[in-house]
């Protein structure tokens, strides 16, 4: 190979690498590790047997196993562009059999930038890009063999094992047959032919003998196999065209015209640019980054990483539900709920404990606010509920953890047992399962951890009725069981505030009054005088409270442009947006 076509070769492969690491690794990174908490690899032979077992089996458990390292997002990152190198490279090396050429290069490109664009969808599974993968490693395979008898034997070997390996994507090995039968080798007589023959009646043979075998799958879905979608009624349309393409560029390069060298060099360059240039469009408006942000702040809350989200919303603000309360959590958490919580944007009380729905993603969220509250049998309850509601049935590492933790702090060993055995069978979590299998049964020492010991001292030991309307009812039952409870104080307050419920907001403060002795937060001390306001003249001398003087003397200039101005809000925006005040009076 000429060395100038080398660089271009490699240098091409960087750079698609290059790219996709980055774009992955540091533009996207939470929608890789939102794939790996909806799943659960063990590294046991029933669950091998359970995969694999059907068509497409074995690229939905290759998928699998290297979703399990995206909890790590560089790792999960440099995977994928891994994978999609891969791919490139088997393209290129198709393409080479057909015809030789390095100005057709960047077209070897084309599927791994389509799945780059496809990955931008969180509910896109990898197992797709195995699939190809294999399907390719096989035509090489074939385009080796220099008898035409050697190949048919091969053919008719390969078909069956590579349609129960990978799915429909078996078919891409069947057109890449044919089509370098013709157009290469352009073999003749009645072997060729009936081998081709062959090759077709197996193709249409095959997913109707599995129909006999697996009855209950629907005869489509056999014909598709592997999981591309997590919706598994869902196969998405622009798979099949990604098999096409496979198939049809080697086809297509065959017939582009010879190029001078000089010539050869600017149609590279230009294709390169083409081809980048689209793909960068299509990532940019495929690519969800509003979804982005809140996963990130889910993962930072699902790895107790306050500061982060709090250092995060002092970049931007958030204001999707979800994201709203995980940040509202970590001000919890750093104890400064009641002081800087109207210095972000609040959208209500759906941000602070947002109302449980049968779905497979907000309730693995709220299962963190109830879980670190106190209220360890919701948290059990949200967490089961979002396993079970996980579209391709797969069952949820993070789920699983959550229910050991909630048994193992309820007392409930033989249960958190259970959990905790199956996590030892993970890659990721096995160490975490088997030191806590070390505390199991010991009292002692679970009082002593600082999460679980705290959460076993406050957790809700009555029972009540759920409720989405009462949840005020529930913090009140949580505070009044601990007074020490701090964060129930926080949230029984924020609750009262965000749900615009200032009379019962004076008698719910009094029951964790003693918890403000070094302080009123300043969300309370604005309620406390404003409510205070509403039957006394002069609230800020009478008021049985200490009020900073700043707050006093914010309500009084508050108050004058708010009763002077016929249209206040764009300057009480602009100088109290900080303030529970200008949330009570124009926020819905």
């Amino acid at each position: 190979m000429e060395k100038n076509t080398l660089y271009k070769e490699f240098g091409l492969t960087f750079l698609l690498g290059g790219c996709i690491f980055l774009f992955f690794g540091w533009l996207y990174p939470f929608h890789l590790v939102y794939q790996e908490q909806y799943q659960l690899f063990l590294f046991t032979s029933d669950y091998l047997a359970e995969t694999v077992g059907r068509p497409g089996g074995m690229v939905n458990y290759l998928g699998r196993f290297i979703t399990q390292f995206f909890y790590f997002p560089w790792i999960g990152a440099a995977l994928v562009a891994l994978l999609l190198v891969f791919l490139q490279r088997e393209m290129a090396g198709i393409m080479k059999r057909f015809r030789n050429s390095s100005v057709c290069l960047p077209l070897s490109c084309i599927p791994s930038l389509f799945y780059w664009v496809l990955l931008c969808d969180e509910n896109m599974m990898p197992g797709g890009i195995f699939a190809l993968l294999l399907v390719l490693a096989g035509a090489l395979v074939y385009f080796s063999l220099p008898s035409v008898k050697v190949r048919g034997i091969y053919g008719v070997v390969m078909i069956p094992a590579l349609y129960w390996f990978t799915g429909g994507a078996f078919l891409i090995f069947v057109g890449l047959s044919l089509c370098w039968e013709i157009q290469v080798k352009k073999e003749s007589g009645k072997w060729v032919w009936s081998m081709l023959a062959a090759f077709l009646l197996i193709s249409l043979l095959l997913p109707l003998a599995a129909k006999l075998w697996l009855v209950q799958y629907p005869l489509s879905k056999l014909w598709t196999g592997a999981e591309y979608y997590r919706f598994r009624h869902i196969f998405p349309n622009v798979i099949p065209l990604v098999w096409m393409m496979v198939v049809l560029i080697p086809v297509v390069s065959r017939y582009l015209p010879e190029k001078s060298a000089k010539q050869g060099g600017v149609w590279f360059t230009g294709l390169v640019v083409l081809l980048f240039g689209c793909t960068g469009y299509l990532v940019y408006t495929n690519a969800d980054f509003r979804k982005e942000e809140v996963m990130r702040y889910d993962y930072y809350a699902r790895h107790r990483q306050w500061s982060k989200i709090i250092a995060y919303a002092d970049q931007k603000t958030p204001d999707a539900p979800l994201s709203v309360a995980c940040l509202n959590l970590a001000l919890a958490k750093e104890g400064i709920l009641g002081e800087r919580m109207f210095s972000y944007f609040q959208n209500g009380p759906e941000g602070l404990m947002p109302s449980f729905l049968i779905d497979f993603t907000v309730p693995m969220t709220t299962n963190e606010i109830y879980y670190h509250l106190g209220f360890i049998n919701i948290s059990k309850r949200f967490v089961f509920e979002a396993m079970e509601s996980i579209p391709d049935f797969q069952k949820s590492a993070r789920a699983v953890k959550r229910l050991a933790e909630a048994n193992l702090i309820m007392g409930e060993y033989a249960v958190a047992a259970k959990y905790l055995k199956i996590l030892q069978q993970t890659w990721v979590y096995r160490k975490w399962a088997t030191h806590a299998l070390t505390v199991l049964g010991d009292d002692e020492r679970i009082e002593a951890h600082p999460e679980w010991g705290m959460l076993r001292k406050y957790r809700l030991q009555q029972d009540f009725l759920f409720s989405e309307q009462e949840k005020d009812m529930m913090l009140g039952l949580l505070l009044q069981q601990d007074y020490t409870n701090r964060m129930a104080f926080d949230y029984l307050m924020a609750y009262t505030l965000l749900t615009k419920n200032l009379p019962h907001f004076q008698p719910y403060f009094r029951l964790g009054e003693p918890l403000t002795l070094q302080g009123i937060p300043k969300a309370y001390q604005e309620a406390l005088i404003y409510i205070w306001g509403l039957t006394n003249n002069d609230p800020s001398r009478s008021i049985p409270y200490p009020i900073s003087s700043t707050v006093k003397s914010r309500v009084e200039a508050y108050r004058k442009i708010y009763t002077t101005y016929p249209n206040p809000e764009p300057m009480l925006k602009s100088q109290f947006s900080d303030t529970y005040w200008y949330y009570y009076h124009f926020r819905k």
